[in-house]
């Protein structure tokens, strides 16, 4: 993972303020992680079938060691498991994939339990395992995993069903907590990339919430601790992703699991796993949650958070959500005959084409144009000076190179008549058959000097130099 170790040398090296002395166990988690990574997870998406394959095969390494219960079945029958570690008086229940297409934390925790199987006589393992008794619903929703999509197979959102219980899925959680009466728990997610940092335009890469449990968000002694545990962890992000940490917002949600399970007498830690620059598979934020899930089982067995003040949690900055997958600059786009200076704002979202699943789409949508000085992009392209031009159809063929080469510089971008057999276009020209062009700022379009010669292409989210 040479890509994750330059991100991470880059982030070490960063100017920060950090008061805590990490533990040994929490460096042994970061600076081993390489020997543990299970391989197959490099992807953010993760068939059942799969992720149970691999959980066996590691438990099995393990004899004696692991208990995996079935719990139930998903609407679509398909299982829901547990796995459970340790023999200690203190109940500790974490779950991942209650939303089918947020699988940081799943592939994190099958990362942990290699740990486990390859230390478990360990002295640090060893006593963790003695003092702590650890449950792993790796999956809760293994219908949207299949699928793809936050809700399960009914079409609902699972953290909204904590009172209704309609799925059977949210039904598994709620017999799980109260029959364990579990003293912490462990509600993991992936949040939107687009979360950066209150003020800041890093992004929120990892976001932690210790949930409210009524609407004037009270505190209890169970909060407290939650509220402890999570400023002990944002200490560790600190240190390995300075000024890339964000806190959630604690509005009470009547029917969400975690606000209920906080009700219900549980200790809820919510860690939601944000974006990462050059990092579209969260392979940094799937190292990330190795190390949190762990360092705070180590936090639990000793107390180490507990010498916290509950007042630093509210030290932590919130959430905001000022980033663009790509921002463009200062472009002059064409209205009513005049030209005008506006920032553009661009999410972009992959997707597999349903017709051919080898095939990656790519979504683009203008999400806001305008004044975004207090806006950052993933990728930001400054085009003072450049103005914005649809491109031209040229009703004709295409003779050869020099040819084609003369009609993008005079923005012609597409052909109506295919090209000789001794002839075939070279650029990103496209034979259009006749058919009329619709074109809008999100798909495609020429920026253009002072000359109006086309200098750049936008072309499905990318700024593409034509050169």
């Amino acid at each position: 993972m040479d890509f994750i170790k330059s991100v991470t040398l880059s982030l070490v090296f960063t100017t920060y303020s950090f008061g805590q002395q990490l533990s040994s166990f929490t460096e042994e988690l970061f600076n081993e992680y390489s020997k543990y990574e299970v391989e197959g997870f490099s992807n953010m998406k993760v068939e059942p079938d799969f992720l149970q394959k691999q959980i066996d095969l590691i438990t099995d390494k393990a004899p004696g060691l692991f208990e995996i219960r079935l719990l139930g079945h998903s609407v679509e029958d398909r299982p829901i498991r547990m796995v459970s570690i340790g023999s200690g008086d203190i109940d500790v229940l974490m779950w991942s994939q209650m939303h089918g297409n947020e699988s940081t934390a799943t592939r994190s925790i099958v990362d942990l339990l290699s740990f486990i199987a390859e230390n478990s006589k360990q002295k640090s393992v060893n006593s963790l395992l003695q003092d702590l008794r650890i449950h792993f619903i790796p999956m809760l929703n293994p219908d949207g995993a299949s699928r793809w999509t936050r809700e399960n197979a009914i079409g609902i959102d699972l953290n909204r069903d904590a009172l209704r219980l309609i799925a059977p899925e949210s039904q598994i959680l709620k017999r799980v907590r109260d029959s364990l009466n579990a003293d912490y728990g462990f509600n993991l997610h992936d949040q939107s990339k687009y979360y950066n940092v209150e003020r800041l335009s890093n992004e929120a890469s990892i976001s932690f919430l210790a949930t409210a449990f009524d609407y004037e968000k009270s505190r209890s002694a169970g909060r407290d601790e939650a509220m402890q545990l999570i400023s002990y962890l944002y200490q560790i992000n600190q240190k390995y992703i300075p000024n890339h940490t964000g806190r959630y917002n604690d509005d009470f949600e009547p029917r969400a699991f975690g606000d209920n399970i906080q009700k219900w007498g549980t200790k809820l830690i919510l860690i939601e796993t944000g974006g990462f620059k050059n990092d579209p598979e969260k392979q940094l934020g799937r190292k990330l949650n190795f190390v949190l899930i762990g360092s705070a089982l180590e936090a639990i067995q000793k107390g180490l958070h507990k010498a916290i003040a509950v007042e630093q949690y509210s030290q932590i900055p919130r959430n905001d959500r000022n980033l663009f997958d790509l921002k463009v600059e200062k472009v002059q786009k064409k209205v009513n005959g005049s030209y005008y200076t506006v920032d553009l704002g661009y999410y972009i979202e992959k997707s597999e084409d349903d017709s051919n699943k080898d095939q990656v789409v790519y979504q683009v949508t203008l999400e806001d144009q305008g004044d975004l000085s207090t806006y950052t992009g993933y990728k930001s392209f400054n085009a003072e000076g450049l103005k914005i031009l649809f491109p031209k159809v040229y009703n004709g063929r295409i003779k050869n190179s020099a040819h084609e080469e003369s009609l993008l510089e005079d923005g012609f971008l597409y052909f109506t008549k295919a090209p000789s057999k001794r002839y075939v276009p070279t650029t990103m020209f496209q034979y259009n058959d006749g058919v009329e062009q619709e074109w809008s700022l999100e798909n495609t379009y020429f920026l253009i000097n002072e000359f109006n010669q086309p200098k750049y292409l936008f072309l499905k989210g990318q700024i593409i130099d034509l050169k």
